[in-house]
């Protein structure tokens, strides 16, 4: 490479010499005429002239340049012109870091020494293309830009711009950093590029021609630059548009001429060739852009051809500019890198996670000689833009050899991303990174990891997730649900536990480490998409002991109703270990009994419940159904709370059960395909008036609250609705009638439960008086039982006898309850009759006797005041209907523990019947229900056969049934209980 110093002249110059040694002054278009005049023929590339003898050397030698074409180095001059007119030009759009000030030497002369220097000095306008109305000099205005606040160039009045002779352009990719020349530019623009530098250049030279009247500089300087837009080569110019910010460079050009360099091309908005393709059923994310200099090597494009956004491709593209992206929430900007976790974590045994989907390779993977089981290592933005179906399919897991005996794992990832055709279809990326298998990576057991429920419906928001890490702390991984709309995390002992609510099934649960650090993916598979259009009447039996379920499914089939195992288990933790912790803490996966759940017991378990206040409590977080284990169920732990129906000193136990059975059954029969479910509700007729209102709200509110949250649409009954809110023994009498088709015609039927005993008459299919009494399982057999625990040992199968004698009223009926429900059944086939001569069993079934008993004679005298008052018209006794949970009492009193129609204890029932009516004994028979428990709810959702009385308004006050003093009013046994006394307090009454 040659600099010229000092060439010789030509012979036919037009410079004069002047004396050796001295400094003479000379025209100021001596310099052209030097330039003219210089001999030069040496060989290889000129870069620059520095020999001219002035402070203005450098624009003066681009002036030469551009306005004497004898110029000896035009060309590469040239070339440095048009490079930085095309840094201006494409400033925004490519996100130059070029800034300008502004230099008014006419102001600094006096106060600046160089500054004077300069102004003294001044270049002669000649060759200006603009001049100044005032007379001022055009050069003494200035504008000094900068490159990343380093000066680069300047403006000049005869050719709009000079780069400096060293100016550093770090980053400018038509720049050369070894030359420290700019290089010609058709190799560093795209089409849009090159049309929109020759939109901003046909724009510069309609600028310049209104501002000098001297054509020949004008035409010169636009001459350059139509050559410069023909060179461009484009066919066509698009109508792009000039930044409209008037300070671009940070200080408005505004000096003649110059004032056409003020405005860059502005940014056009266009679709990101980078921009990520979501699944087809996640539209309405931000886009996810991937910023990748490898995209362009890939798909086998220069850098600016590869658009980032808001019109920058990746060769304008700063790092700087994601921050600034990232902040603005429209678009989310990772880095490849960043689509990778550090370490690939995994669970050294195979099939573990049963609930997860797992990709191509995973099962291939062994370390020292086991299958394992891998966490995927990906960032979980992902799972906001596709599917785990779709995400788990663009992964690819490949045993590697990393030498020295050692194996890891290459992970690919194919990202599919909008590309440059267009639109057309997706362009793939594949990013890969490889992991070792390391020891300190295991993750040697698992946790207890649930979902419920496992569907997905319209309108359906009521997701819950659980962990319990079963006391293993390090040895096992914690989660993170995200996009969890309420967690609630707590511990008892060494277990974490951790329930969440979610509004959508999740796509991913996150694992983390002790220090809350993401260490990999669980991704879950997508559950089936249910479409919602049948209807469900269902009936609920909430009784004190048990309550039961049955549903008229489409006006179709009358059943119990049925459980379904919704759960999605994530995780093969051991049975022993899983399912205590769902009884326990969660949702059961089963109930007990398998083969016949409902009717289940009535208690709530408030374990591990949140610190809300009474009036924010929620199912699942506060209180949830509770499935008794026999050998497991401590009622007398304060977190299990029984008695709910009759519960006046907390409701909030009460609500919270009938809550979480609502939402259970809403997503049994979301399961079905139910959309609308029609709720069919019984009561005691020992409820007042205003338990019944209680009642009735109660299940509105909640169904109400079930129906914002589930998509299904629930109707409940208001207090005056005779078809769907009825008392238990008239659900019960429905069920007589129609189920078990007994005539109605002179019948009295009996729901006997664990409270109360719920009775009503009927003669022709037309109800003459209900009532209820508190004469039920807890009297007739529970109550001994607990006076007498002892004789619990003659049940062989209960051994703790201390334990129970510690258990008192509610506590120690709800545990009796549960032995009946699951062992009674047996114990009376097979043990009954060994114990016939007992003492200790005699005297029970005495009592037992007496108590039912007494229930059969207040049935006589109900029928006797019914004939009094003309309301009954048979002079007889009538046959006996017995239904409920506590009807299996009278098993206890038949020989051989089954009770029927020749059952001696039969007689009885009837005789005393026929004592208290005074009705002769006709024998008449007790008829056991074939389905002990299930008549009132399955009567609930029954109707076919048309009963009448069901919605009767009057009154039917209740029955003494003894001669009492009640207050300051006193009642024979036959009287109606018409009380005129506002309240009652239980000393009031005398008998």
């Amino acid at each position: 490479m040659t600099s010229l110093l000092l060439p010789k002249l030509k012979d036919d110059c037009d410079v004069k010499s002047g004396n050796s040694g001295s400094w003479d002054s000379q025209a100021p278009t001596t310099f052209n005429q030097v330039a003219s005049s210089l001999d030069y023929k040496a060989p290889g590339e000129v870069k620059n002239i520095s020999s001219v003898p002035t402070v203005w050397a450098r624009p003066l030698s681009m002036e030469m340049a551009l306005h004497n074409d004898a110029y000896p180095i035009r060309e590469q001059m040239i070339i440095q012109w048009q490079g930085m007119l095309a840094v201006l030009a494409l400033a925004e759009v490519r996100g130059f870091p070029i800034k300008a000030q502004l230099l008014e030497l006419g102001t600094k002369k006096d106060h600046h020494i160089f500054a004077r220097s300069l102004y003294e000095l001044l270049p002669d306008d000649v060759n200006s293309i603009y001049k100044f109305q005032n007379g001022k000099n055009p050069w003494e205005d200035l504008y000094i830009f900068t490159w990343n606040n380093q000066p680069v160039g300047m403006t000049s009045p005869s050719t709009l711009v000079v780069p400096s002779e060293q100016g550093v352009w770090d980053g400018l990719p038509w720049w050369n950093a070894n030359t420290m020349q700019f290089q010609p530019l058709h190799n560093y623009l795209n089409d849009i590029e090159k049309a929109q530098l020759a939109f901003w250049l046909d724009n510069l030279r309609r600028e310049i021609r209104g501002h000098s009247d001297d054509t020949r500089s004008v035409g010169i300087i636009i001459g350059f630059i139509n050559d410069f837009i023909n060179n461009l080569k484009v066919t066509s110019t698009a109508n792009f548009q000039l930044t409209d910010n008037s300070a671009f460079f940070e200080v408005p050009l505004n000096r003649g001429a110059l004032a056409a360099l003020n405005f860059p091309i502005k940014v056009e908005s266009r679709e990101s060739n980078i921009r990520v393709v979501p699944s087809v059923v996640k539209p309405n994310v931000p886009p996810l852009l991937i910023i990748d200099p490898e995209v362009a090597t890939t798909w086998n494009e220069p850098l600016q051809n590869i658009w980032v956004y808001e019109g920058k491709t990746l060769a304008a593209f700063r790092r700087e500019d994601v921050e600034t992206w990232n902040k603005s929430k429209k678009v989310i900007c990772l880095e490849s890198k960043d689509l990778f976790l550090p370490d690939l974590k995994f669970i050294d045994q195979e099939g573990i996670l049963p609930g997860a989907l797992l990709p191509e390779g995973a099962k291939s993977l062994v370390f020292k000689g086991r299958n394992i089981t891998p966490f995927i290592p990906l960032n979980p933005i992902l799972l906001n833009y596709f599917t785990p179906e779709d995400l788990i399919k663009k992964i690819k897991l490949q045993v590697v050899n990393n030498g020295a005996g050692s194996s890891g794992v290459r992970v690919t990832l194919t990202l599919p991303l909008y590309g440059v055709k267009g639109g057309k279809a997706p362009q793939n990326f594949y990013v890969v990174k490889e992991y070792a298998l390391l020891e300190e990576n295991i993750i040697s057991e698992v946790p207890v990891l649930e979902i419920w429920p496992n569907f997905r419906a319209e309108g359906w928001k009521e997701y819950y997730g659980f962990y319990y890490d079963a006391e293993l702390g390090e040895e096992t991984f914690q989660v993170n649900f995200p996009y969890a709309k309420n967690t609630h995390i707590f511990k008892e002992k060494k277990g974490s536990f951790q329930v969440v609510s979610l509004e959508e099934f999740p796509s991913l649960i996150e694992c983390k480490d002790i220090y809350k650090n993401t260490i990999g993916l669980i991704l879950l598979n997508t559950p089936e998409q249910i479409d919602l259009n049948g209807e469900w009447v269902v009936g609920v039996d909430f009784g004190t002991s048990f309550t039961n379920i049955y549903v008229n499914k489409n006006d179709r089939v009358v059943e119990r109703l049925t459980l379904e195992n919704l759960h999605c288990q994530v995780t093969d933790a051991p049975i022993d270990t899983r399912f205590p912790a769902l009884f326990e803490s969660f949702i059961p996966e089963s109930f007990i009994p398998i083969d016949k759940p409902f009717p289940m017991s009535t208690v709530l378990t408030t374990r591990g419940k949140t610190n809300t206040t009474d009036d924010q409590l929620s199912p699942i977080f506060d209180g949830r159904l509770y499935i008794p284990n026999l050998e497991r169920f401590a009622p007398q732990e304060t977190w299990i709370k029984t008695n709910l129906k009759w519960t006046t000193t907390n409701l909030t136990d009460n609500q919270l059960f009938l809550k979480h059975l609502a939402l259970h059954i809403t997503a049994l029969a979301a399961k079905d395909g139910v959309k609308t479910i029609q709720w069919s509700l019984s009561f005691p007729s020992a409820f007042s008036s205003t338990e019944q209102q209680r009642y009735a709200l109660n299940w509105q509110k909640i169904t109400k609250e079930l129906a914002k949250n589930t998509g299904i649409i629930h109707n409940s009954p208001d207090k005056d609705d005779p078809t769907y809110f009825r008392t238990e023994s008239l659900a019960v009498a429905q069920y007589f009638a129609e189920r078990e088709e007994h005539d109605l015609v002179s019948s009295t039927c009996i729901d006997m439960g664990g409270g109360t005993s719920d009775i009503s008459i009927w003669q022709n299919d037309k109800l003459l008086h209900q009532c209820s009494v508190l004469l039920a399982g807890s009297q007739l057999f529970s109550q001994f039982i607990e006076m007498n625990p002892n004789f619990l040992k003659k049940l062989d199968t209960i051994t703790d006898v201390q334990l129970w004698s510690k258990l008192k009223g509610p506590a120690f009926n709800a545990k009796l309850d549960v032995w009946m429900r699951l062992k009674a059944g047996n114990w009376l086939e097979t043990k009954r009759d060994k114990f016939a001569e007992d003492k200790d069993f005699q005297g029970l079934i005495r009592l037992m006797a007496i108590g039912v008993c007494g229930l059969y004679f207040y049935v006589g005298q109900i029928l006797s005041v019914l004939y009094q008052e003309g309301k009954y018209s048979q002079n007889q006794i009538t046959p006996v209907y017995v239904g409920g949970n506590a009807s299996r009492l009278l098993h206890w009193l038949a020989e051989g523990g089954e009770f029927g129609r020749n059952s001696e204890i039969n007689t009885l029932f009837s005789s005393m019947m026929s004592i208290a009516s005074g009705f002769p004994d006709t024998e008449e028979l007790t008829r056991l229900s074939q389905n002990p428990k299930d008549e009132a709810a399955c009567g609930l959702v029954l109707k076919d056969r048309k009963l009448e009385g069901l919605g009767k308004k009057e009154k039917d006050p209740i029955i003494a049934g003894e001669d009492c003093i009640i207050g300051q009013e006193q009642f024979s046994w036959q009287e109606r209980l018409q009380l005129q006394a506002k309240s009652i307090n239980r000393g009031d009454y005398q008998m």
